[in-house]
């Protein structure tokens, strides 16, 4: 699975957003929903908001690279979510809220992240699986080049280099 972590603040995390739908991307919430239609999310507010208070996990989703819908099930209580990995492509974003005591980079992690396959089903029963296509990759690479903008490469006492927000003190992240 391509993956790559970035340690950025909240207003770089709207700089993403703004940058995804000005691509022709759009974010949906990884939620439980009433009924099995995406519900994309519509500015950056609500982008910081859906994080802190809903999911900070996202799909993001575009014309450019989605090949057929995502794919939902339905939970026992009635309410549906969208199945990983089944039917887009999408590219995952994750926007954790903190760290550990041991972690190596002190600050909370957005982690970008894209199968290298996923899975076409017409009845849960019989189903292909494709590759993730090149335009999902460029794509892809396109986010992380840009969130590699707004970040500098440090080390940390493991020896590892991790992607920080280049307004944040390396001090206070180590």
């Amino acid at each position: 699975m391509a993956e790559i972590d970035f340690y950025i603040t909240d207003d770089e995390k709207m700089e993403l957003f703004d940058y995804i739908t000005n691509n022709d991307g759009v974010f949906v919430p990884n939620l439980h929903y009433i009924n099995p239609e995406i519900v994309p999310i519509q500015s950056k507010a609500d982008f910081i908001r859906c994080i802190y208070e809903q999911t900070g996990w996202c799909f993001v989703v575009s014309s450019r690279f989605q090949t057929e819908p995502l794919t939902f099930s339905q939970l026992e209580c009635g309410e549906y979510y969208i199945m990983q990995r089944q039917g887009g492509p999408c590219i995952n974003v994750r926007c954790y809220l903190g760290y550990s005591n041991n972690a190596q980079i002190k600050y909370k992690c957005t982690q970008i992240t894209h199968y290298p396959r996923y899975i076409h089903h017409d009845d849960f029963v019989n189903y292909d699986e494709f590759p993730a296509s090149e335009d999902l990759k460029a794509y892809y690479k396109m986010m992380i080049k840009f969130l590699k903008s707004k970040c500098r490469q440090i080390t940390a006492k493991n020896g590892k280099k991790y992607w920080v927000s280049k307004t944040l003190k390396e001090e206070d992240v180590l």
